[in-house]
């Protein structure tokens, strides 16, 4: 576990959260791209997907780089950055079919793997409640915990 100026910067829960998503938009491009297509077009979704999980879920460790702290900040501000991030990946999502010269995504499933990104911090959120953490943090031995 890395950590700057005191913020956690997380890799268990992206790769997890990053794989389960970039599942879920492969599962999207094979409805929305038949024929044999989609597998290629398709593929690159989970490394893409862990991306931007990284970028939404390590948000309060690169703002430690720059001095600012996500508890400094108003609520909306890290909402906002959050959201912003989700576009963009709603964005890839959508155009990456189309550059590629096919059909395309539906929207609404672009629109879902946006949102699910922005909100992916708060699904894992593992202290306190209910969150993806604490299901999943049980099941890693505990010399592995502290990346989880």
């Amino acid at each position: 576990m890395a950590t700057a100026t005191g913020a956690e910067f997380l890799i268990g829960g992206p790769i997890i959260i990053g794989a389960i998503l970039g599942i879920v938009e492969l599962t999207f491009v094979h409805s929305d791209e038949r024929g044999m297509g989609w597998v290629g077009h398709g593929l690159h979704a989970i490394p893409t997907m862990m991306i931007f999980i990284f970028a939404s879920m390590n948000l309060n460790w690169a703002l430690g780089l720059i001095g600012y702290h996500e508890a400094n900040l108003n609520i909306w501000v890290v909402v906002g950055i959050r959201v912003l991030i989700g576009l963009i990946a709603a964005i890839k999502i959508g155009g990456a079919a189309a550059i590629a010269g096919r059909i395309g995504e539906k929207f609404y499933h672009s629109a879902i793997i946006g949102a699910l990104v922005a909100v992916a911090p708060y699904i894992w959120m593992s202290n306190p409640g209910l969150g993806f953490g604490n299901i999943i943090k049980p099941l890693v031995p505990a010399n592995l915990q502290g990346w989880i």
